[in-house]
């Protein structure tokens, strides 16, 4: 190859970077950015695949975790430099040993708590806290306060995990909602959620949620979280209980003030940095092992807190939990693969996770993702299953949003029935976005954008392009059976029966309010299979009050600790959404309460 320096364009998550890469006596030496005002995740990516690719010569090396789209960019680059160069691509593709960055992929566990093969650097900490969103950064500041020394390890190659997409949190009694002349009890909060999952829980898990939501608040808003408002989320919550980030996203109003107040108090926060193992030694945890610049660095630590983010990522999880992933879509953090609960249940803790509860909405492949309250999600909507035939009410989505993805665990398929008419009368605000900027979430809360224009010009698109075989349009209900294969007299009769019903006002299958009765009376009709979103898996981990890892018998597992959506003991299969923030309420709090109790078992120990 010939000497010298090229210049090339490197793809990104958010835009593009130009690279200039040095290539010297048939070797690259050098890659190096030409982009000014580079984030820290886009620093972070380029050093390290940057590294890896001259360490070894090669483009096939390991991507970085959380930053795939950025990595392939950066290889990608490199290809063409070599080609611009006159060298022979096969000569960079030699593979190289795969780095210990994940753990094995099968159902044993115990391979989890097994030392690596070798330890290229030990360190030793107080502290590791597993993960950097929502829970791990209210963990890793209070360790600050708590003046203990503390190691952050965070997966991905950026910090905030899911809480990035996180629009806000729970609060009872708060002084925001005092300010706002809102008033309601907090055993109102208590008596809605337990009523929700028909107390199947331990109540005093939410008594002390509740309680502590105020303080919590507060605590945050010292630390410079930001919020703008409390509502009852877009009139959707019986109380008005919704505390909103601001710009209504974690990564706006939460993430960067919590990492910036942690590296203030001297947390030690190490992103691309995932825990490969744990160190569990005479039923008592004493550390992980973790790759960590691309060396298995074993750090010994006298506690350990799960705040991983759940298994949301992991298909395999996912559809022990019951459903049907052959058509999911994952929207989740890409790192969420369930390594805390393998670790945990590997080391004796008490499997939690038939508790374990989705965030999970229905959503149709043809189209872009709606904002899981709408026409797409049941209301006015018809449903039926493979038979042809209702299998619920429809409108359950407006008792709680979760909800309507419950009843699919028990059918084949199910599909969405309805006409050009209600499409641009219900789906007037669903937004035309790309792939990406679904995934993202985006657009989610655009419920005042109505254009009914757009929504027909998304709908004959979407109907043209169809993908995922799951979008189709007929001008009778015969025809329309037959495009999916449904039993066309079973699926006409049950149609006519609903009309029949939305005529009367009375829904006499499943007692549907008859606000959400609306007939399926003019051509062209449309019928759609429904699939599933995936966004975060809520619970797994057995833990008690005081966020402890127990075993099988309620004993603790000394120096193990669970915060956030790693365990979430509240909930039983259903995550209660009808009261908004919920979630994110118990991963302030668990994260908080985690080291405050980590701490007195550290200073136990001296």
């Amino acid at each position: 190859m010939k000497d010298g320096k090229f210049v090339e364009q490197a793809k990104g998550m958010e835009r593009p970077l130009t690279l200039s890469i040095d290539i010297k006596d048939n070797k690259i030496v050098q890659i190096k950015s030409q982009t000014n005002d580079m984030s820290t995740l886009e620093e972070n990516t380029l050093n390290k695949m940057s590294n890896r690719i001259i360490k070894d010569q090669s483009i096939s090396v390991d991507t970085v975790s959380g930053a795939t789209v950025s990595s392939n960019g950066i290889l990608d680059a490199t290809q063409h430099a070599i080609k611009d160069a006159g060298g022979n691509i096969h000569d960079f593709e030699h593979q190289v040993q795969k780095s210990e960055e994940t753990n094995d992929e099968s159902d044993n566990y115990a391979k989890w708590i097994k030392k690596p093969s070798h330890i290229d650097k030990v360190e030793n900490t107080d502290l590791v806290i597993v993960g950097s969103g929502i829970s791990g950064l209210s963990a890793a500041v209070q360790a600050g306060y708590e003046d203990i020394k503390t190691i952050v390890l965070e997966k991905n190659g950026f910090v905030g995990g899911n809480g990035l997409g996180v629009e806000g949190m729970m609060g009872a009694q708060t002084a925001m909602q005092k300010k706002a002349g809102i008033n309601f009890s907090k055993q109102e909060v208590v008596e809605n959620e337990l009523k929700t999952i028909q107390y199947q829980a331990d109540g005093s898990f939410w008594v002390d949620l509740v309680n502590n939501t105020a303080e919590n608040i507060d605590w945050l808003q010292k630390q410079g979280v930001q919020f703008d408002r409390v509502d009852d989320y877009h009139h959707t919550c019986p109380l008005p209980t919704f505390h909103w980030f601001k710009g209504g996203r974690g990564a706006t109003g939460y993430v960067p003030f919590m990492e910036k107040k942690a590296k203030e108090l001297g947390v030690d926060i190490r992103t691309s940095s995932p825990v490969i193992g744990l160190i569990y030694e005479n039923k008592t945890v004493k550390g992980v092992y973790a790759n960590i610049d691309d060396q298995v660095v074993q750090i010994n630590a006298k506690a350990v807190i799960f705040a991983s983010g759940g298994f949301g990522q992991d298909k395999k999880l996912v559809h022990r939990q019951g459903w049907n992933t052959k058509n999911m879509l994952f929207v989740g953090m890409k790192g969420s693969t369930g390594d805390a609960y393998k670790m945990a249940i590997a080391a004796g803790a008490k499997d939690a996770f038939d508790r374990s509860a989705p965030l999970i909405t229905n959503y149709i492949q043809a189209l872009p993702l709606g904002n899981g309250r709408d026409l797409l999600s049941g209301g006015p909507a018809l449903w039926v299953n493979q038979d042809g035939v209702r299998f619920t009410d429809e409108s359950i989505t407006d008792r709680n949003a979760i909800l309507q993805s419950q009843p699919f665990k028990f059918i084949k398929h199910g599909y969405l029935v309805f006409t050009r008419k209600m499409f641009a009368k219900y789906e007037a605000n669903l937004q035309d976005l790309t792939e990406e900027q679904q995934k993202s979430m985006q657009g989610i809360d655009q419920f005042a954008d109505q254009d009914e224009e757009r929504a027909l010009r998304i709908l004959d698109r979407s109907v043209k392009e169809n993908k995922g075989n799951s979008l189709y349009k007929a001008d009778t209900l015969s025809e329309l059976a037959e495009k999916v294969g449904l039993p066309v007299d079973d699926f006409v009769a049950q149609t006519k029966r609903y009309n029949q019903y939305c005529q009367n006002g009375e829904d006499e299958e499943y007692g549907k309010d008859r606000k959400f009765l609306v007939a399926l009376d003019e051509d062209p009709y449309y019928i759609a299979r429904l699939d599933q979103s995936y966004a975060i898996s809520i619970g797994g981990i057995g833990e008690n009050r005081h966020f402890e890892v127990i075993d099988d018998n309620w004993n603790k597992i000394p120096g193990l600790y669970a915060a956030g959506i790693d365990s979430a003991m509240q909930y039983k299969e259903i995550y209660t959404i009808n009261l908004g923030g919920s979630c994110c309420a118990h991963c302030v709090n668990s994260g908080r309460h985690a080291v405050m109790n980590a701490t007195e078992y550290i200073k136990s120990l001296d």
